[in-house]
C-alpha cells in the first residue's frame, strides 16, 4: 500500500512546477486549492474500475487526459529558468488543470464525483488541507495555519532546489523523480503532524472505503 500511495502521489501533483523563493521575510499564507489533475487520476486502472466507468466515459476522459498532457508539456518546456517564468507557467498550468478538471467531471454522474472526490482524499493524504473547505470543516487555529504554511513553503523551496540540481546536471532525472516524490511525503506527514488527534480523525473520515489496489 505504501508504494501505491508513492505512486499516486505523484500522480497528484502533476501539472505542477516548484517556484518557491529564497526564505522570504514573511511565509506565504496556506494555498486554499487542493493540488492535482483529476484527469490525470481518472487514467489509473484502479480509479477506473472503482467508479465503474463505461466504455463511452473511458473514451471521452482518455482523449481529455491526452489533451491535457500535451498542453501541459508545451507550458513546461516554453518556462523559462528564472522565478517569473516559472510563476506565469505555474500560472498557467493551474489555469489549464482547473479547466480540465470541470470538464472530466462533466463525464461523471453525481455518484462518481462523489466516490472520486473520497479517492482524492486518500490519495493526497495532508495535502486535503489545502482544500479551502478542509481548512474550515477542522476549524484549523491561526497558529496552525501558520505551521501549515510553513511546511508547505518549505516543501516548494526544497523542490526548487531538487529542480534546480537536476538542471545543472548534479543529479539524474532518476533521482529527480525520486527526491521530488520523497519530499512531498515527507512534508505531508509533516503537515499531519501539525493536527490534533480529532482533526485527524475528521480528515480520516473523508476518504470512505479504501480503493482496491
Amino acid at each position: 500500500m505504501k508504494s501505491f500511495r508513492r505512486t499516486l502521489i505523484v500522480t497528484a501533483f502533476a501539472g505542477s512546477i516548484a517556484v518557491a523563493s529564497a526564505a522570504p521575510r514573511e511565509i506565504p499564507p496556506l494555498p486554499t486549492t487542493k493540488p492535482g489533475s483529476q484527469v490525470i487520476l481518472l487514467g489509473v486502472d484502479s480509479v477506473r474500475k472503482d467508479l465503474a466507468l463505461t466504455s463511452l466515459q473511458r473514451a471521452v476522459l482518455r482523449d481529455l487526459r491526452d489533451e491535457y498532457r500535451e498542453e501541459s508539456r508545451a507550458i513546461v518546456k516554453k518556462a523559462g529558468t528564472d522565478l517569473t517564468s516559472k510563476k506565469a507557467a505555474q500560472a498557467e498550468l493551474d489555469a489549464l488543470t482547473a479547466s480540465t478538471n470541470r470538464r472530466a467531471l462533466r463525464a461523471l454522474s453525481e455518484d462518481q464525483r462523489a466516490r472520486l472526490g473520497q479517492i482524492e482524499y486518500q490519495i493526497l493524504g495532508a495535502f486535503l488541507l489545502l482544500d479551502g473547505k478542509v481548512q474550515r470543516s477542522l476549524d484549523l487555529t491561526p497558529e496552525q495555519q501558520k505551521k501549515l504554511a510553513y511546511v508547505w513553503w518549505r516543501l516548494q523551496k526544497t523542490a526548487s532546489d531538487i529542480n534546480k540540481r537536476f538542471e545543472e546536471g548534479k543529479i539524474s532525472y532518476y533521482e529527480r523523480i525520486v527526491e521530488l516524490r520523497d519530499n512531498r511525503i515527507d512534508r505531508s506527514d509533516d503537515m499531519l503532524e501539525r493536527l490534533t488527534e480529532e482533526q485527524r480523525a475528521k480528515l480520516d473520515k473523508l476518504a470512505g472505503e479504501k480503493l482496491a489496489i
